[in-house]
């Protein structure tokens, strides 16, 4: 699961390695402890200049031949090759049925390839999970105005005014236990249809990156956020498209949140990385989603 949400956020990491020419490739890690799972796979690739065209096949930038290991909980569990995906680490069988990464624990990632040295170490955040969610649909579309998503970093954004329903859903989950307060969550919403290409969220909230602490506390110790998404329709009198939305809560320490933060930010050349040595982001996670149908 935690694989599906977070594989947007390196998609760009590997292929964006400099301006300049590049003598030798980078390390590009990829991995994410997630409380109370099983050991994670693992992903190295190695960068290619920006001149170069990034290729489709995963084995032409694999860091294959690699040497890794894991530390969680000072427990050292190396690691080796996934047969059939070439940039792709695991522990032994046995060792990812019989282990699972500790809630609250730390972790050391250190991978070896052709002399080059990747570094990487953090926290397992404690478990979240949903408690529940409420969805509220306007009884009629309001008018809006849909900006082309592929001209927002110009002048002319060719905005039109059109309708949208603006679906308005909210979030409990229980508050980590304890004084913790470097903890980040990371809310948000997801239509499992994809209703137009006009960027209009832009100005909505349907996402959240923001230390957990700050998302409002109720007075029986639930986390409450409310977020906002929207649903295009031809007219103003379109009904409501049915549809099914993946809800989720991802909690985290600084590492993960300053590459999702960073991950599309025009300020910087590449996401924000944690990994001494290399690109990428070795992290600490825990997620919880969930389904909801929406009419």
């Amino acid at each position: 699961m935690a694989a599906v949400l977070l594989a947007a956020l390196l998609v760009g990491a590997a292929g964006c390695d400099t301006v300049e020419p590049a003598k030798a490739p980078r390390l590009v890690v990829e991995g994410f402890l997630d409380a109370g799972e099983p050991l994670p796979t693992v992903t190295l690739r190695h960068s290619r200049a920006l001149q170069r065209p990034y290729p489709r096949n995963d084995s032409a930038v694999a860091a294959t031949g690699a040497t890794m290991t894991l530390t969680v909980d000072g427990e050292r569990v190396p690691y080796e090759s996934v047969p059939g995906q070439p940039s792709r680490y695991a522990p032994s069988a046995h060792n990812r049925e019989q282990q699972r990464v500790p809630p609250r624990s730390s972790f050391r990632l250190r991978a070896e390839w052709r002399g080059r040295t990747a570094r990487a170490g953090g926290r397992i955040p404690p478990t979240v999970a949903i408690d529940s969610s409420r969805v509220r649909v306007p009884p009629e579309p309001v008018e809006a105005v849909l900006l082309d998503s592929l001209r927002l970093d110009t002048l002319n954004t060719d905005a039109r005014q059109g309708y949208i329903y603006p679906v308005e859903v909210t979030l409990w989950w229980k508050a980590a236990s304890g004084t913790d307060s470097t903890l980040w969550v990371r809310p948000h919403l997801r239509p499992s249809a994809s209703f137009s290409e006009d960027a209009v969220d832009f100005f909505l909230r349907s996402e959240d990156i923001r230390r957990e602490r700050t998302v409002t506390l109720t007075a029986n110790g639930y986390r409450r956020w409310t977020g906002v998404y929207a649903v295009p329709v031809e007219d103003r009198t379109a009904s409501f498209p049915a549809h099914r939305l993946r809800v989720a809560v991802l909690r985290s320490y600084g590492s993960y949140a300053r590459l999702a933060a960073t991950r599309e930010s025009p300020r910087t050349r590449e996401p924000v990385s944690n990994v001494e040595g290399a690109l990428g982001v070795a992290a600490g996670i825990s997620v919880d989603s969930a389904y909801v149908s929406v009419r």
